[in-house]
């Protein structure tokens, strides 16, 4: 009996001696380790990152710009939207096989709605990439040109709005708006005249529109400016919800004179758009890899004596989708023939003064 006790504290004295190594063990351990780490959802730490840099950003751009301090804005700003649509042109100019042509490009001419019965080559098969679709070139009978209408629209697209410049802002959409000083680029004083208005229009180009701009005046070009920014998106929500939108984006603008004045066309580069061509310049490159200072800009002068411009020349092309600002002195009676909203073809009559008579409108 004696040797059955003895025998049950031995186990009971081994089991106690076990247990406190044992905590001494995970007493250590928790020492070392200090902290204890638990796994979570990738979409989570991302969404953290995301908000920590999103308020990093929104501190910064209060003290650099209030104009332009929105959630909207500051959130797609963390986006690599240059590098994304770097990799986006890059997939664009690849070469398709001639059996995929007609099925691939065929879906994109059915959802965005291209008319390529208008096109100077309306066979899919005739594309070798997407890039080549996208900039492709209209008939020659496609369009008509407003020859009595002194301006006219440079683009096919939709009038996102237009207006007068107003204490040196615009409005991109109803209520929303953005400095032209830094829309421009410089001193807006050359703008300034008591006996004329500024006006200005700005045009949307969708993915299935014609992508080609083109003069949209009789107009004599001076100066030819590259300035670098976001490539964020442009579509009409866009500039519904992120206020000095255009005046982040980077963009391309020439500006001159016509007969009344100051008169400036500003090809605006958006989301997967990041590629702007000049007809007269080839040697323009937009959205190039790497660093950037944002409202960073390039001056060049178009030769002795400019460059003039017949209304209807082309000018250069996206390579999709964008906007087109035009920003001119007009007289007192001038007047827009078109409203916001309104779809518009390259050649359309945009406005009119009032003893003018009025040309082909579409």
């Amino acid at each position: 009996m004696m040797q059955m006790v003895s025998l049950v504290v031995r186990c009971s004295n081994r089991r106690v001696s076990h247990g406190l190594a044992q905590r001494r063990y995970y007493a250590a351990g928790s020492l070392s380790a200090g902290w204890r780490w638990f796994g979570i959802p990738t979409s989570l730490g991302v969404a953290c990152i995301a908000l920590v840099k999103l308020q990093r950003t929104l501190r910064e751009s209060a003290k650099e710009d209030k104009e332009s301090n929105t959630w909207q804005l500051s959130l797609f700003r963390q986006l690599s939207t240059r590098a994304l649509s770097r990799t986006w042109g890059a997939l664009t100019r690849q070469e398709i096989p001639t059996w995929l042509r007609r099925p691939l490009l065929g879906f994109y001419v059915w959802a965005f709605g291209c008319k390529m019965e208008e096109a100077e080559e309306p066979d899919l098969v005739a594309y070798s990439s997407l890039t080549e679709l996208f900039t492709r070139k209209l008939k020659t009978t496609a369009r008509l040109i407003a020859k009595e209408c002194q301006l006219v629209s440079p683009v096919d697209g939709t009038v996102l709005h237009i207006g007068q410049v107003t204490n040196g802002t615009l409005e991109q959409v109803k209520g929303v708006t953005f400095s032209l000083a830094k829309f421009l680029g410089e001193d807006i004083t050359s703008t300034e005249a008591n006996d004329k208005d500024l006006q200005y229009i700005i045009l949307y180009l969708s993915p299935g529109d014609y992508h080609h701009f083109h003069s949209p005046a009789d107009w004599n070009t001076q100066v030819q400016k590259h300035i670098y920014g976001e490539l964020l998106p442009v579509a009409p929500w866009a500039a519904r919800t992120m206020p000095a939108l255009f005046a982040v984006n980077e963009r391309v603008l020439i500006s001159g004179t016509w007969e009344y004045g100051f008169f400036s066309m500003v090809a605006v580069g958006a989301f997967n758009v990041g590629s702007i061509s000049l007809e007269h310049d080839k040697e323009l490159e937009t959205n190039v890899k790497g660093a950037y200072e944002m409202g960073r800009w390039s001056k060049k002068a178009l030769g002795l004596g400019g460059l003039t411009f017949r209304k209807g020349d082309h000018i250069g092309h996206f390579s999709l989708g964008s906007t087109v600002v035009l920003v001119f002195h007009a007289p007192k009676n001038f007047s827009f023939l078109v409203t916001p909203g309104q779809t518009v073809k390259y050649g359309q009559s945009l406005g009119h003064t009032s003893q003018q008579k009025v040309g082909v409108k579409f």
